[in-house]
């Protein structure tokens, strides 16, 4: 491949990109961020880890005649990286925020900066003599401002995936981390200015160059691109020639800066951070170069980075004694001063100590910054592997430290539970086209009258660092997704009083269960999609939800069902089939259905009298003013009964019992028969038995409280 460079180019990109998505997806599931697992997948290309297992391997694929074509391909990643940055930062996020972010703000810059200065003292004699480039002066201004970074991006997602963007806690840290950004590369120019130039006469040159761009930047480039968003109204669409010219700013900007002597990433961070805020028109611009930045060029960044990387270096205890000084004081000055400042403010101490783990996330921004020192000669091969090991260190223990310090549980407990005795569904809600269906069987089961029951509409997305950004800054943030629409118009339409939840979610099966014991919900209504992998109708999600949620669980298998008219619900006897008979009286209630009772069970000596008890069960459930209709029917196949009847109905509302090829325990294995062949729509559900022995509360009988209607 030596002999075709651009053949070569492909297959490292090709590699570069799947063993960062997979190492990325791997420690998502390790409740870490992707871009830890991003980084490490870079080191593991490396020297460090590649290089030393498998030497051959990793000279064929990373020859050292090709790393000049992946550097500038990092370049530009980084470059679009730190625009994307600058875009999302927005200045409500410096206003308007109250003494204690610009206290906590302003100590989490100088304490880690005169830390890490003041460590360059007994590192420099040791690790810093090798160019003329490592000054002292240098040196230390470069370590200052290193160990006072912190990671934007990498913090909101963390914030979005804990949905904690919307507390004080997490407006503070987003506040806090965006004035570290914008103050440490202000000093990262200085430090760059100083490093590229011996003399003061070149560095005064420098950086009166610097300010010149940057009043240009905001009083020429900033209404430029006003004008821009005002085209994008006028066409009500984002036009590739706006785009182009919005990528043209952004790469002119950081060419100047380059030619300026401050570095091209300065320019791109800048000419986001001028364009306009809180609008559509930056919306789409971000969307539109996210993807192929984040899933491609910055992959790129990682595994150029990790190709630099040469943990082999430190090969003595003495030197991997001062790799755990140069942790130790990064903690000291970020989550100690941080910390701190917050408790001095009057934040009560556990949300003071969330503070400093959340601002002592580096991730990508400290890679940058390493890189950035390593091309100027400021820093060695084994500081530069030091330091990345830095970052991931405590990047990655950002996660587990924020769940002791401030768990789920807490934030939960913030929220509000709704009154007892009104019944209560939750309706997860992942494609819009389901929600309509799923809101009208809901409010079927609600009752009627000054009680009547609620609907909670549950959204659950994909983590995005946006939310974080736009909720910090006081822009209204996904309340209401697109995909909750459809059941909101309809709700609307029928009467349901519905509530909408949306946050984002790493792990959707827990974040359901979880909700639904919040908000102390009576059922959980779940839609049924079939699965692309597998033939299990009631696998995966579902599975999960069914075998674990602490409240009775429905899933709905729609087959175009309007208002119920005629619900039938087979009965075998057990706890969920007794359910199905609850759920199937509050629709006959609310609704006027008329309810079929259909007993089946294989003919034996004993059939007779469990019939009768079935009998006198539906005459508790069904007032005498409507009563259920009440049928037994004796057959070696109840299955088959049970389908040949349900052509009959609209609705079939049948509990997971074994009799049924349903119970939850063998979701996935059995043939699952009904769910897959009834002609009808058909409501599974399942009795959550943990609830149904709890002790009723003092004055309401436990049968009263599951058998009186939604509206007495």
């Amino acid at each position: 491949m030596h002999a075709n460079p651009l053949l070569l180019l492909f297959v490292q990109i090709c590699v570069i990109v799947a063993l960062s998505r997979v190492v990325g997806l791997v420690f998502v599931r390790l409740g870490q961020p992707q871009v830890v697992g991003e980084m490490l997948a870079g080191i593991m290309l490396g020297p460090s880890v590649l290089g030393w297992l498998w030497p051959g391997l990793s000279a064929e694929l990373f020859p050292a005649a090709s790393l000049p074509f992946l550097s500038f391909l990092s370049q530009l990643g980084v470059v679009c990286f730190l625009f994307l940055v600058g875009l999302e930062l927005d200045p409500k996020l410096l206003r308007d925020r109250g003494q204690a972010a610009v206290m906590i703000s302003h100590t989490s810059i100088v304490a880690p900066f005169l830390l890490g200065a003041a460590l360059t003292l007994y590192l420099f004699p040791r690790l810093f003599n090798q160019t003329q480039a490592m000054s002292f002066r240098a040196v230390a201004l470069f370590m200052g401002a290193a160990m006072s970074i912190t990671a934007f991006p990498v913090l909101a997602r963390i914030l979005t995936e804990r949905n904690l963007h919307k507390t004080t806690i997490g407006a503070v840290a987003i506040t806090c981390a965006a004035v570290d950004d914008v103050t440490a590369w202000c000093m990262l120019a200085f430090v760059i200015a100083f490093a590229r130039f011996e003399q003061v006469r070149g560095a005064v040159i420098t950086a009166s160059l610097a300010a010149i761009y940057v009043l240009a930047m905001f009083f020429v480039v900033r209404p430029f691109a006003r004008k821009l968003e005002k085209v994008y109204e006028r066409e009500g669409r984002l036009s590739q020639g706006v785009v182009a010219v919005v990528l043209l700013l952004a790469l002119g900007s950081a060419s100047v800066t380059e030619w300026i002597g401050i570095h091209a990433l300065f320019g791109a961070f800048l000419m986001g951070a001028v364009m306009p805020k809180g609008s559509r028109f930056v919306r789409e611009i971000s969307e539109k170069m996210e993807d192929y930045t984040v899933i491609l060029l910055l992959p790129i960044f990682f595994a150029y980075s990790g190709l630099r990387t040469q943990v082999g270096l430190l090969n003595t205890p003495g030197l991997w004694l001062d790799t755990a000084l140069i942790v130790l004081v990064a903690c000291l000055g970020k989550f100690g001063g941080s910390s701190i400042a917050a408790g001095v403010c009057g934040i009560p101490w556990r949300e003071s100590f969330a503070i400093g783990i959340l601002m002592n996330t580096r991730g990508l921004m400290e890679l940058v910054i390493l890189n950035i020192g390593k091309d100027l000669g400021v820093i060695s091969e084994a500081v530069f592997a030091m330091m990345i090991i830095m970052a991931l260190v405590t990047t990655a223990a950002t996660q587990p430290i924020l769940n002791l310090i401030y768990p789920a549980r807490l934030l939960a407990a913030q929220l509000k539970r709704r009154p007892r005795g009104a019944f209560s569904v939750l309706i997860p809600v992942a494609a819009p086209q389901s929600g309509a269906a799923l809101v009208r069987l809901a409010g079927a089961m609600l009752g009627t009258g000054p009680q009547r029951g609620r609907v909670w509409a549950l959204h659950l997305q994909r983590p995005i660092e946006h939310d974080a950004f736009r909720s910090a800054a006081g822009e209204r943030t996904t309340a209401q997704p697109h995909a909750l629409d459809a059941l909101c118009a309809h709700a609307e339409l029928q009467h349901v009083p519905v509530e909408t939840i949306a946050f984002p979610s790493i792990d959707v099966s827990h974040d359901i269960i979880v909700t639904a014991a919040t908000k102390d919900a009576d059922l959980v209504l779940m839609g049924f999609h079939k699965p692309v992998w597998g033939r299990a109708l009631l696998g995966g999600t579902v599975h999960r939800v069914m075998s674990e949620c602490r409240c009775d669980v429905g899933v709905f298998i729609d087959r175009n069902l309007a208002t119920p008219s005629r619900v039938l619900v087979p009965y075998a006897g057990g706890p969920h089939d007794r359910l199905a008979l609850e759920l199937a009286a509050r629709i006959g209630r609310t609704t006027g259905a008329a309810v079929t009772i259909l007993y089946v069970a294989p003919p034996s000596s004993a059939a007779t009298a469990r019939a009768q008890i079935a009998r006198d069960l539906a005459g508790q459930l069904f007032p005498a003013a409507s009563p259920a209709e009440f049928r037994s029917i004796e057959d070696a196949s109840p299955v088959a009964v049970v389908l040949r009847e349900a052509g009959n109905f609209d609705l079939v509302v049948i509990g997971v019992s074994e009799e049924w090829g349903l119970e939850s325990r063998l979701f996935g294995w059995r043939p699952e028969r009904i769910a897959r062949d009834c002609p009808s729509s058909l409501l599974i559900v399942r009795k959550d038995e943990t609830r149904a022995a709890q002790v009723p509360p003092p004055g309401e009988p436990a049968e009263e409280r599951q058998l009186a209607p939604a509206g007495t």
